[in-house]
């Protein structure tokens, strides 16, 4: 569907190292529609060992 004017709204990452080590979780939800208002950007951010990398590095093939 890449490139195809899908756009996700939200993704679950299940069984990475990055959430089990980082954050102790199985399953990491992300929902995009719970962001409020207009928002144009979105900051990801936590403590080193929290997961941002994983996410990013997973959300990749998406963008």
């Amino acid at each position: 569907m890449r490139g195809q004017g899908y756009v996700p709204h939200s993704i679950v990452l299940t069984g990475f190292k990055g959430i089990r080590s980082g954050l102790g979780r199985e399953t990491l939800d992300l929902d995009l529609d719970a962001i409020t208002g207009d928002a144009a950007l979105v900051a990801i951010g936590g403590t080193n060992g929290r997961g941002k990398t994983t996410l990013m590095d997973n959300l990749h093939p998406l963008c």
